[in-house]
């Protein structure tokens, strides 16, 4: 029986507020059209990405929902994009031309569902594309120009052209933002919370139990906001003196910006890899991520100059092929008569304990000579630093005992799922180095669906490239 085509569906609204559905292609709408489309062409929708308050005229660097569909299409993770409508994809000519040839390219297809297939394959649909390409980035511009100057003046005034306004502020009659006494109370509490190392968890308990509900994302942004400095930075427009400001203590608010503390607890996943941190993209060697969704583990690069070429492999493959190599390395180790862990570490302690009596014999010694404050002790700082580097190596074993110290026949014995999902992640921490994954691709370059294990290369600890 022949596989379903596989779809992607690319939601998009350039600006929410305050619209009700009947005013404007809502995102529920849009993607309901699309799964109805899509089954009645007998395909399967194997993801969807939903772009809120992002304008079609972005570069596609800055379009995060069309460019991971185009990246499923690289990966052979998918075959089609599907849009609802031609100008839901993109209103820049450009960007649009790029989107059909990065797809294209990768052997998948475009389908906006009021226009049908969108493709460079012929002279005439290509310059029919074009066309209405041209047409709605013609309509954006004219409109954005007209905006454009009412935004200005608007912002001059001291007022938001929008209605993202952060909590602890609404709306006063003349437009102006008004501060919002009790919610900006609770605002303050959340930024010096934050400065003593609250995480992010944390302050979005604090905000719920004072009515303010915010996903984690959502507390992060609140805390990014200069809105709270009585500014308003729309684009290109600035207005640093808008409105009163509810953090008056700017050294607050740029402590708060510095903070890495962490978000919080982790969301737990039972994949193999996703908590040792040694698998990379092969391109820009960034830590990858597990997608549940497509059972994938993928590029999690989130720089500002984002990977071109994501890496992305099936989980189950990549899993077993790292637990093959852990098993051989291991057989390995034991037959070369290799330490094991317990006695690495036994033989960490012993090298700390003879560090630390050539250390005391050569202090004695110098003090014999009565050498120990000249220049001569430098050899005391040599023994020193041979000192420390034992303690560095033992700290590198951790503390844990022999019963952490199991290899995969004893892993296999395991009886509870969870312990044995923990041990061979112990194992893989302790042995593997790296698991660099190189997008697929074919001879000539170009991305490839099809499954080649030559691009997963596993390093072990202590491995020479």
């Amino acid at each position: 029986m022949q596989e379903k085509p596989r779809d992607v569906v690319v939601v998009r609204v350039s600006e929410q507020g305050d619209r009700e559905d009947e005013n404007f292609h809502s995102p529920k709408a849009q993607l309901a059209r699309a799964k109805l489309w899509s089954d009645d062409q007998g395909n399967r929708v194997v993801d969807a990405f939903e772009e809120i308050d992002v304008s079609g005229k972005l570069p596609l660097a800055k379009r995060p929902g069309l460019m991971r569909a185009i990246e499923m299409v690289e990966a052979g993770e998918a075959d089609h994009i599907v849009v609802a409508y031609f100008d839901r994809l993109v209103r820049s000519l450009k960007v649009q031309l790029e989107v059909i040839e990065r797809v294209e390219h990768a052997g998948g297809e475009i389908y906006a569902i009021d226009h049908g297939r969108l493709t460079n394959g012929t002279a005439a649909t290509r310059m029919s594309n074009n066309m209405m390409g041209a047409a709605f980035q013609y309509y954006a511009e004219v409109t954005g120009e007209k905006v454009a100057a009412a935004q200005a003046r608007v912002v001059a005034r001291g007022v938001l052209p929008n209605s993202r306004i952060s909590p602890g502020y609404v709306r006063g009659e003349d437009g102006v933002l008004v501060v919002e006494r009790p919610k900006a109370r609770v605002v303050v509490q959340a930024f010096k919370r934050r400065d003593r190392g609250a995480s992010l968890v944390e302050i979005q308990a604090l905000l719920a139990k004072n009515g303010i509900e915010r996903s984690i994302s959502g507390v992060a942004s609140m805390l990014r906001s200069r809105m709270y400095l009585g500014e308003i930075h729309f684009g290109e427009l600035h207005n640093t003196r808008a409105h009163e400001p509810i953090i008056k203590d700017r050294g607050l608010f740029e402590r708060v910006q510095r903070r890495t503390v962490s978000r919080g607890r982790q969301a737990k996943s039972e994949r193999l890899l996703a908590r040792p941190a040694v698998l990379r993209c092969g391109t820009c060697g960034s830590r990858m991520v597990i997608n549940s969704y497509s059972a994938n583990y993928r590029c999690g690069d989130t720089s500002a100059n984002p990977c071109q070429r994501r890496a992305a492999v099936k989980a189950d493959r990549v899993e077993e092929m790292v637990l093959d190599a852990v098993r051989a390395y291991s057989a390995t180790a034991d037959v070369h008569g290799r330490a094991s862990r317990r006695q690495q570490m036994r033989e960490a302690d012993e090298a700390i304990e003879r560090a630390n009596a050539e250390l005391d014999d050569t202090i004695r010694q110098l003090g014999e000579l009565g050498l120990l404050g000249r220049t001569a002790s430098q050899e005391t700082l040599g023994k020193l630093t041979a000192l420390d580097d034992a303690h560095t190596a033992r700290a590198r074993l951790g503390d844990r005992g022999e019963s952490d110290v199991i290899g995969p026949e004893d892993i296999d014995k395991l009886r509870e799922p969870a312990k044995r999902l923990a041990a061979w992640r112990r194992l893989i921490t302790d042995t593997v180095d790296s698991v660099t994954v190189a997008p697929a691709m074919t001879a000539d370059g170009r991305p490839s669906r099809l499954w080649d294990p030559r691009r997963i290369d596993i390093r072990f600890l202590g491995q020479h490239p």
